[in-house]
Formats: C-alpha cells, structure tokens, sequence
C-alpha cells in the first residue's frame, strides 16, 4: 500500500492541530509557563508548513513552496526542542535552530529534482533537534515518566526517519525495489507521525508535574520570603522527632522574632516592612546549615529547627545569629535600618509530649523579650546578652529621627 504525499501533509496537518489545541488551552492558563507558548508555536508552525505542502510542496509543485512548507516544518521541530530547553530552566536554541533551517532547505534547493534527495534532507533536518531533544530529556536528574515517555517517541521518531533514509539510499542504488519502498515508507511515516503524538504527550506529562509540584510548594511556602510556611515546618518537627525516637539523638528548635517590627513598619510603612521581612529571611537561610530547615510562622515570627543539635550547639549557633542579624542592617531608602532578634532555644527530649520543644522554644523566646530583646534564652535560663541595653533600632541617614527601643511588639 503506498501512501500518496496529500494524504500524509493532511494527517500532519490535523495532528498539529489537534495538539495546538492543548498547547493553546495550557499557554492560556498558564501565562508564565514559556515552555507552553514554544510548543504552541512549534505545532502552528509544523501545521501551516503541512498546509503549504499539502497544497504545492510535492515534486511537481513549486519550489519555493516546498522550500517555505519545509521551512515551517522543520523549524517547528526546532522550536520543540527549544521548548525542552526553556522548560529546565534554559535559554537560547534560537539561532542554533535557525541555522539548521537554513542549512536544510540551501541543501534541499540543491537536491530538489531529486525526490530521494529531498526525503533524505527531510529526514535529516528533523532529526537532529530530536536527538538535541532526547539528549536533554535523558540526562540522570530529569527522568521523570513525562520525560522517559518524550525521549522514547523521539528516539522512534529519529529510527523511523533514519529506516526512511536507508530505504531511500538502497532504493537510489537499485538494491529493493519501488513497491518494497512504498510498503516499508507507509509504515515508517505513520509511526514518525505517531512519535510525535507521543511525544506531546510526555510534554503534557511533563507539564502536569510542574504544575502540581508548584501548587504543592505553594502550599508550604511563605509567599512574601520563600521559606517554608507553619505547615512544613510543623512537618519537619513530626519528622524530626520520629527520627530522634528512633535513634536517640536529639533536634533542636530556634524560635525567632524579629525586633521592634510594629516600630519599624509605622516609621517607615508596610514596604519597608515587607522588606524587613524578606531581608531578615535570607540572613537566617545564609547563616543556616545545609540540612537545617528555616520557616516563617506568621508575621515576625520565624524558626529554624537544628537536626541532630544539643542544646549547647544551639546556643552558639542561635548567639551567633544575632550577632549577624545585628551586623547586617537593612538599607531602605538612604535609610540604614538595624535589626535585632529575640531567640529562643530548645531541644527535644526522649520523654517530652509531642509538641513541647515547639512549646518550651516559645515559652524561651518570650523570655528573651520580656527581658529587654536582643538576645537568646534556652529552655527558659537568659543566656549572656550584649551589654547594648539602650540601643537604636535606626540610624538614619535620610533626616528622620532615630526611632527608640519599643518596649511592645
């Protein structure tokens, strides 16, 4: 059975636009997903290439339709693997694709008398941003399904183009015959065509994935800072704990409240509270350890649980962390606004109810407030503070007074 080239652009053609259509809905929802947008503009550009062809892009048709209709074609294969690139996190293909385009149709212009020679570039062209492609989707941490599933319809896609070739070149060299080449070519085209079917599909997949792991960190995440939210942090605690029951090695917890924060947000407002927030966030994750967990609870209130860390080690890391706060004031607006903490610290213990280390960390830092701030207290005992009772929350260099300690807040 031989497949006529009308019937092959028009399945293209329908195919592209069946899976436009997806891509359509997805780049709609999602306006920040690019990824969805290039691969929207991969399956117009490959449908309106099938349509020109369908037209006037066989042998008897003009060339410069086979050359345009050729030219969407395979610059929307290009553009499937700059949507993988754009997917990871990547940029750029652009030009890369461009040239492969431009390479492909100057050697088709050449060849285009010669109707294996034209398959032969056709074939070539589009394979080569699938093996880029593949050669992104497969590499050790990117194997999801969505992305084991795309490699595989490419990896079919590019062994059906290079069957395609061998049947051109041995039909070229007089090896089979013609009716042997149209047999093996109708199965070949359709199972390219199917390739691509599934490889949009893993896309799909792929997506899927994305998108329910940035609602899931959405639901753990502090959306002002970054940092985990209560709920992940009241996670990690239950895990911490599980953990120190089962091994015997205790966690510890740091709750933290950033200073004279109501002082500060009613001299200078709520972006530069905001702001305060964010910058008293990253002090916390620089100076945290690489398995430690630092959260935001609500407001001013933040926690860093200490895995595997006795009571003294906490002490020293929670004074050392005043100390940065203290050394890394806020710059706001020609304003050089200093920050303080009150810390306080606890540890778990074998026998201790569930929730009392959160608990005894609590009862800690409202000692450490109530006796002055900026300072640490662990599980209840004030530990040593700087002799800086009658410090500034502000030194401004922007005409407005310094704002004294508060005493609430």
């Amino acid at each position: 059975m031989a497949l006529d080239f009308l019937t092959l652009y028009i399945v293209i053609l329908l195919n592209s636009l069946t899976v436009a259509v997806i891509w359509a809905s997805v780049a709609y929802s999602y306006r920040s997903f690019v990824a969805a947008r290039i691969w929207l503009g991969a399956c117009l550009m490959t449908m309106t290439g099938g349509a020109v062809l369908a037209l006037h892009g066989d042998g008897s048709g003009p060339i410069l339709a086979a050359v345009l209709g050729n030219g969407l074609v395979i610059y929307g294969f290009c553009l499937f693997w700059i949507g993988i690139r754009y997917f990871y996190g990547k940029t750029g293909g652009w030009i890369v694709s461009a040239i492969i385009t431009a390479i492909s149709l100057a050697v088709l212009m050449i060849v285009f008398k010669n109707g294996h020679g034209r398959n032969l570039v056709y074939a070539t062209a589009q394979s080569i941003p699938m093996i880029l492609g593949v050669i992104l989707l497969l590499r050790p941490e990117r194997r999801q399904l969505g992305a084991w599933i795309a490699a595989i319809a490419m990896i079919i896609g590019v062994a059906g183009h290079v069957v395609e070739s061998a049947y051109n070149i041995a039909l070229m060299n007089a090896v089979i015959t013609r009716e042997a080449y149209l047999f093996i070519e109708t199965s070949v085209l359709l199972c390219v065509i199917f390739s691509g079917v599934l490889w949009n599909f893993g896309f799909a997949v792929m997506t899927i994935d994305r998108l329910r792991g940035e609602v899931e960190a959405l639901a753990v995440e502090d959306e002002l800072t970054g940092l985990p939210n209560r709920r992940r942090l009241m996670e990690r605690i239950a895990e911490e704990e599980a953990r120190s029951h089962k091994t015997g090695r205790p966690f510890a917890l740091l709750m933290i409240d950033l200073d004279n924060f109501k002082t500060l947000n009613d001299t200078y407002g709520h972006a530069a509270g905001d702001q305060a927030l964010r910058h008293f966030a990253g002090v916390l994750r620089r100076h945290a350890r690489d398995n430690d967990l630092v959260a935001r609870l609500a407001g001013d209130e933040f926690c860093v649980v200490l895995p595997e860390t006795r009571d003294a080690i906490a002490g020293t890391i929670a004074s050392d962390l005043t100390a940065s706060i203290r050394g890394q004031p806020l710059h706001w607006r020609g304003h050089t606004i200093r920050l303080t903490s009150s810390i306080g610290v606890s540890s778990w213990h074998r026998h201790a109810p569930n929730g009392d280390t959160l608990e005894r960390a609590d009862r800690a830092l409202y000692i450490t407030k109530s006796q002055g701030r900026d300072g640490i207290s662990l599980d209840g005992l004030l530990a040593p503070r700087p002799n800086r009772r009658n410090l500034n929350l502000v030194e401004t260099t922007g005409g407005l007074p310094p704002v004294k300690q508060a005493r609430t807040g």
